[in-house]
């Protein structure tokens, strides 16, 4: 048998025999228990209901002979007298509930006997004291009554005073029950002891004799072990020393990887400006189109009045040839006039003014003809210039507004360009922040492995020291089992 089978072997003894005082302590216990759970239950509970009976019976006694003394109250005492009987019955119905016993249950009914004559008495002495007979009502309860009073006092009084008895038989019993099983206890525990003392001297002999092969064998092995250990003691600080190192190229890595993502960072933030600058760049292009379609709009618009202004000089330049024929033939009539007022003599003198001024007034007319042919003719100059012109300004806007659509496409592909440089760069920014975070948590990991390291170096030299104390220990208790040996 090996070494641990003995000294459980040894142990499972011990424990048995503490089982065995457990379930014999639990055994008692339960009978205590069980002693004491009767007494509490039963008989001071029928010690209580004793005592109010005690208490009914005489506020029974006190509502009976108020009647008979307060004839102004005879009928409020006796509602109270009628409810008295009424809680002395019910308390005694309780009580018997209660009662395991023969005697327990001769003494209730003697209780309820004695109670029910009492209650009579009292109601022929009530009657008599309601028909206003009272005198009489007086000496019948001093003849009838009063006997039954006091019996029945008796009666509870016996009854209380036996289930006292009870009471007091009980607690000799809890206290038998608790001294056998103080003394199962003891016994078992005693025995239990002795059992354990034994069984440990036992296998503590046992153990002695296979303690000195072990030792032997510790001795070496402690040894070995020490050895061992030497040198991972030195590996360790070896290992210490190469992530320490580590660390340090970790921590540099770390901190080109901040500068990496706050340039990313820049660049982002910068490439997100442009992408603004290039759509409000786009957004103006956009509306400068426009406005260039509003002003060649207004070029056609204005090409098409100077050509109706044009026209209309033509129109002008008719009526003028018209109203310039008109002033030749008015020039030729005042003429003829004349003549023919010069032939009249001294009556066609009048004649002759009037065709005088009527020659006046057609060179007048003649001369302003000429002077709005003339104006006309700038008119018409500078018309021709003006539809010169207008057609090459809406040559020009047409070029502009083309040069415009090209440019805004070409500043929408730039846009297009310059938000996907954005995006990009914000994608940039945070692969760096992830990247940033990744090396964090590899700088963390490194602190943490370089604190394991030197924990383990530290741990090391620890177990180097132990290996040494356990090898000085082998060889002490070898020499201290040889020399009992020897």
């Amino acid at each position: 048998m090996t070494i641990g089978r003995r000294i459980i072997g040894g142990y499972a003894i011990v424990i048995a025999l503490l089982a065995i005082v457990t379930a014999v302590a639990f055994f008692s216990l339960g009978r205590v228990q069980a002693t004491y759970g009767r007494f509490l239950d039963v008989n001071e509970r029928l010690v209580q209901g004793s005592n109010e009976l005690r208490f009914q019976f005489r506020t029974q006694v006190a509502h009976f002979r108020a009647i008979l003394l307060y004839p102004d109250l005879q009928n409020d005492y006796l509602k109270e007298l009628q409810a008295d009987y009424r809680k002395f019955n019910e308390t005694i119905e309780g009580m018997r509930r209660l009662v395991y016993t023969e005697g327990g249950q001769g003494a209730l009914n003697e209780l309820v006997t004695v109670q029910a004559g009492h209650e009579q008495a009292q109601q022929r002495v009530v009657e008599l004291a309601l028909q206003g007979k009272r005198a009489e009502a007086l000496a019948q309860g001093i003849k009838e009554v009063r006997p039954l009073t006091n019996a029945l006092i008796d009666k509870v009084e016996r009854f209380r005073e036996r289930e006292l008895n009870l009471e007091a038989k009980g607690r000799i019993e809890l206290a038998t029950a608790v001294n056998l099983a103080y003394l199962a206890m003891g016994t078992v525990s005693l025995l239990a002891l002795i059992a354990g003392i034994a069984g440990g001297i036992y296998v503590s002999r046992s153990i002695t004799r296979q303690l000195r092969e072990t030792i032997a064998r510790l001795g070496s092995s402690s040894a070995e072990i020490l050895a061992t250990t030497t040198q991972v003691a030195a590996g360790a600080a070896e290992t210490a020393s190469a992530v320490s190192e580590t660390t340090a190229t970790v921590e540099e890595v770390k901190q080109t990887a901040g500068v990496s993502s706050q340039k990313a960072k820049y660049v982002s933030e910068s490439a997100q400006k442009v992408a603004q600058v290039s759509q409000a760049g786009r957004e103006s292009v956009e509306e400068a189109i426009q406005r260039m379609q509003r002003i060649q709009e207004q070029m056609e618009s204005i090409a098409e009045s100077i050509v109706r202004l044009s026209e209309q000089s033509q129109a002008i330049g008719e009526i003028i040839a018209t109203v310039n024929d008109l002033a030749e033939q008015s020039n030729l009539l005042a003429v003829n006039a004349a003549i023919e007022a010069t032939r009249a003599g001294e009556q066609g003198k009048g004649f002759g003014v009037v065709a005088q001024e009527i020659k006046s007034l057609a060179e007048q007319s003649k001369q302003a003809t000429a002077q709005v042919r003339t104006i006309l003719g700038d008119i018409q100059k500078a018309t021709s210039a003006a539809v010169l012109a207008t057609e090459q300004g809406a040559k020009a806007v047409e070029a502009g507004v083309r040069q415009s659509g090209e440019a805004g496409e070409s500043i929408r592909q730039l846009a297009e360009s310059v938000a996907e440089a954005a995006q990009a760069a914000v994608q940039i920014a945070a692969s760096s922040q992830q990247q940033m975070v990744g090396m964090d948590q590899v700088a963390l990991a490194m602190d943490n492995i370089k604190q394991a390291s030197a924990q383990n170096v530290a741990s090391t030299r620890q177990s180097e020291i132990a290996a040494k104390n356990l090898h000085e220990l082998g060889q002490r208790l070898n020499s201290m089992i040889g020399s009992k040996a020897g």
